[in-house]
Order: C-alpha cells, then sequence, then structure tokens
C-alpha cells in the first residue's frame, strides 16, 4: 500500500495549475478506494472459504476456552446449549459458522458479515462519480479553485473599491489633496458651521481651539496633517476624533475650506498664536 502511496503524494506535491494540495488528497483517496476494493475480495474469498469449510465432512472445531470452564465448574453437561459452539469464551450459534473468519487475536474472532446493499451500492457510486468529476474539473475543463479564488477577490475588491468611492471611504491621509472647487468648499463650510464654531468661532479665529487664520499650528499644517488631525483629534486637549460623525469627504471639504477659505483671513478677535509657523515646502 506504501508502494502505491508514495508516487500518489510525489504527484500531488508536484501538482498541476496550483493544485498541488488537491492532486494529493485525490491520490491517497484513491489508494485507499483500491486498498478497499481489494480488502473486500479478500473478505469474499476468505468467505467462500469458510463457507466450502462448513459444507465439508470435516466438523468444525473450536478452541473451548471460558464457557467449557464455567461448565466444569457448575458441573453442567452442557445441555441447553445445543445449536451453539464455545470459541473464546464466545457463543457462535450454526448459522455463523460459515462466515467466522479463521484468524483470531488475544482470542476474539469476528464475523465476515456482508455490508448492507445501499451502502455496497453508495460506495461503487461515489467511485463512478469520481471517474467523471475529477479529470473534468481538475484537468480538461481548466478550472482551478486557485482561479475561481483570484476572481472572486478581484469581483470583491472591485464592489469595495465603489462602495469606498460611493461614501468616500478612498479618501485617506495618504492620498487625500486640496479641494478648491466651490461646490465643495461650500459643503466644508457648511459642515463647518455644523460642527467646529464652538470651539474655533465662524470666522476660524479661535476660542477653546486654536486660531485656524494665521500660519501657526500645533499639529502640522500641511493638506495631511490637518485632514489626519480633524480625523482622529486631539483626545488630550479636548478635541474630538470625528471620524465616526464625518465621512473622509466631509473631512477634506472642511480641511479644504480651512486652508483654502480661512487661512489668511482676519477674524474680528483673533487668539494668539500658538504651535509653530507652517511654511509650505
Amino acid at each position: 500500500m506504501l508502494s502505491l502511496l508514495a508516487p500518489m503524494l510525489a504527484f500531488g506535491s508536484i501538482g498541476v495549475n496550483g493544485e498541488g494540495m488537491l492532486y494529493g488528497m485525490f491520490g491517497a483517496g484513491l489508494v485507499v478506494i483500491l486498498f478497499g476494493i481489494y480488502a473486500l475480495i479478500r473478505s469474499g474469498a476468505a468467505g467462500n472459504q469458510l463457507s466450502t469449510a462448513g459444507h465439508s465432512d470435516t466438523p468444525y472445531q473450536s478452541v473451548s476456552t471460558g464457557n467449557e470452564a464455567i461448565l466444569r465448574a457448575t458441573g453442567n453437561s452442557g445441555e441447553g446449549f445445543s445449536g451453539s459452539d464455545f470459541s473464546g469464551g464466545n457463543d457462535i450459534f450454526d448459522d455463523e459458522r460459515d462466515i467466522l473468519l479463521s484468524h483470531e487475536y488475544d482470542g476474539i474472532q469476528e464475523l465476515n458479515n456482508k455490508l448492507p446493499p445501499w451502502w455496497v451500492g453508495l460506495f461503487y457510486a461515489t467511485i463512478a462519480f469520481a471517474v467523471f468529476y475529477f479529470p473534468y474539473y481538475h484537468i480538461f475543463s481548466g478550472w482551478t479553485s486557485a482561479k475561481e479564488y483570484a476572481e472572486e477577490m478581484t469581483a470583491a475588491k472591485a464592489d469595495v473599491d465603489t462602495y469606498l468611492k460611493a461614501h468616500g471611504g478612498n479618501v485617506t491621509e495618504e492620498n487625500v489633496t486640496l479641494l478648491k472647487d466651490e461646490a465643495s468648499l461650500a459643503k466644508g463650510k457648511a459642515t463647518f458651521e455644523a460642527n467646529c464654531v464652538a470651539c474655533h468661532l465662524a470666522d476660524g479665529g479661535g476660542l477653546v481651539g486654536p486660531n485656524l487664520t494665521d500660519k501657526y499650528w500645533l499639529h502640522g499644517g500641511s493638506v495631511k496633517d490637518v485632514f489626519k488631525t480633524i480625523t482622529y483629534g486631539v483626545p488630550e486637549k479636548g478635541m474630538i476624533s470625528w471620524k465616526a460623525k464625518l465621512t473622509p469627504v466631509q473631512i477634506q471639504q472642511v480641511m479644504s475650506y480651512v486652508l483654502v477659505k480661512l487661512q489668511g483671513t482676519t477674524p474680528a478677535k483673533p487668539k494668539g498664536p500658538e504651535g509653530e509657523e507652517y511654511v509650505p515646502e
């Protein structure tokens, strides 16, 4: 069996179309199936031999062990036990003698019972199915699980990209850009007035939060720096993270409004400079 299994596993380790594991499993399964058929044939031959022996003129001889000792100990002559024999301490009935296998292990013998017809039929049906299924799907059709996985991943990525584009999720601190169109700036202003004036005032002069009109920034004044500050906030100084309330596009619009419309203006009551002066590169 191992001599048959070795080349199958070797072939499976090389594989075809990236299906090494699948081919290895198929090879091992085929060896198991062949071994099972071989075992069934051997069992059938052994059963035939026993059947022939059961109809011979030589009476069946068994090894009397446990039950015979019980009869001797109790003084029972064996009456009432007709129709059965004793072997290994187990009763062997007349209708079981023909299917009793000759070998034994530790005094235990076994019967060569036939498998249920429905089970045998299902077993051969799976073999027939595999004969057609495996060559068609894994050799001739060009299909592989690796190819199917790649196609599904490509389709899933396209769906994710479409969703992110529709909801603004594809804007990150790494690819964010400054918006200058009036429509985007108007939306940024609306978001700013709805959420930011309590700390920065409507003109950006600063109240609790810093002045947004001068050139000084506590956490960097570049496009990416401001976008990141709005996204994650500054909890230790009281500024919350807005990523849970605003989409990335909305944050981009607010950042663009601050840098395009508020920077360089003169608020009514500007707050003093805080942080370091930002000089664009």
